[in-house]
């Protein structure tokens, strides 16, 4: 489970240092990016774990990259349009953006997100394996729970304020 966990933090404060500096960079401001609290954009955790797919076969990364690139923009697609059907509200879009794919997904982010999977299952993915290997279970036990609980709590608080 800390496995798990600490991958879903790290994917989703990836996400949220990506967010944030794509707004920095385009647009010369900071933007506290996501749903959450935290500075943790959950869409990323969950792009990251969908992408664990791939992860029975042993793929050479241009192959990685490439299923990446189709499965998150699919998942970005998929997820803009069911954000807004529960929330009411569009979280994002690429109208400025080169390549947009009905303004909610972009071949030039997808291309980074296929970037972002090769580094995922080159680097973090082998790195949260190493860890969970090395600290105490009592002490992943302990982790992996507060840190859920944590997230749980920020989820539903932030959930909440966004249906209100």
């Amino acid at each position: 489970m800390f496995r798990y966990v600490f991958e879903f933090v790290v994917a989703g404060f990836v996400g949220w240092i990506y967010e944030v500096a794509t707004v920095w960079i385009m647009w010369h401001y900071f933007s506290n990016r996501g749903i959450l609290h935290l500075p943790i954009v959950p869409i990323y955790s969950v792009g990251a774990f969908l992408l664990l797919i791939n992860k029975k076969k042993k793929l050479n990364p241009v192959i990685l990259f490439l299923s990446a690139v189709v499965i998150t923009t699919v998942f970005e697609l998929g997820s803009s349009y069911l954000l807004e059907f529960i929330f009411h509200k569009q979280f994002w879009t690429y109208e400025t953006w080169w390549f947009s794919i009905l303004d909610r997904s972009s071949l030039v982010s997808s291309a980074i997100f296929g970037l972002m999977a090769v580094l995922y299952f080159y680097g973090l993915h082998p790195l949260s394996e190493k860890i969970s290997r090395k600290v105490p279970k009592k002490v992943c036990i302990i982790i992996s729970i507060t840190v859920t609980a944590v997230i749980l709590t920020d989820l539903i608080i932030s959930v909440t304020a966004l249906l209100r």
